[in-house]
């Protein structure tokens, strides 16, 4: 439920200032501190915590590996509550292993030669909140490898489709997205520097493996309780 989710966001609650560093406008927890809040939330609805972890899970690559400038905006966007975020990697043959996947990012020059977008075509599989976001962190294959850029929503030729019918966490949407020419600013390349997507998200990894087991730990909890 999109409404449960941005209330969530808004100034009444704000529960994404947990992750968000304090340079940003948030209230720069670290992982503990996540946990905590994902462990308590997935007591709940797993659904709602995972919808709400999908946020963070977006976040994470401007977290490991945004330029300063690129973390004022769109970290800062996150901490005003005005935006779903979602992390865009999986795809139909390319799930943990990063290195097999195939949506591209040809890069756009000028007149000179210099380097100003990217066009970036391709599919998503099983991306959480992706019907939803307002932006998403997209990994694709430059020429110089693997890297990570920030897509809005209604850019031309990005679609969100239609969410997946699950049979658990129906609370959380999982769509497929596509990008049919979808042309993004090189301001959004993550970092700055193409083809370091895979050690990025690496690092994310080290923060999305210890959150599955808070939700895990928390729903398991909460049936614990249920059944005593």
């Amino acid at each position: 439920p999109e409404e449960t989710i941005r209330e969530m966001l808004s100034p009444e609650i704000g529960l994404q200032l947990v992750f968000v560093p304090e340079a940003y406008g948030g209230m720069g927890g670290g992982a503990r501190d996540s946990c905590a809040v994902t462990r308590e939330l997935s007591k709940i609805c797993l659904g709602i915590s995972t919808a709400f972890f999908a946020i963070q899970l977006g976040a994470d690559p401007l977290l490991v590996g945004a330029s300063e400038e690129q973390k004022q905006k769109w970290l800062g966007a996150i901490a005003e509550g005005n935006s779903l975020v979602a992390y865009a990697v999986t795809e139909p043959g390319a799930g943990s292993n990063l290195a097999a996947l195939k949506t591209k990012a040809d890069p756009i020059t000028n007149d000179v030669g210099d380097i100003t977008g990217y066009k970036i075509n391709g599919t998503k599989q099983f991306i959480s909140t992706g019907g939803y976001a307002d932006f998403i962190t997209l990994l694709a294959k430059t020429p110089e490898g693997p890297t990570f850029f920030v897509v809005e929503k209604g850019t031309s030729g990005f679609d969100q489709l239609k969410g997946e019918e699950k049979h658990g966490i129906r609370a959380s949407n999982t769509s497929p997205l596509s990008f049919s020419d979808v042309c993004v600013p090189v301001e959004n390349l993550i970092g700055g520097v193409p083809g370091v997507g895979l050690k990025q998200a690496n690092k994310v990894f080290g923060y999305t493996r210890l959150m599955v087991a808070a939700m895990a730990l928390g729903a398991g909890e909460a049936a614990l309780e249920i059944v005593i």
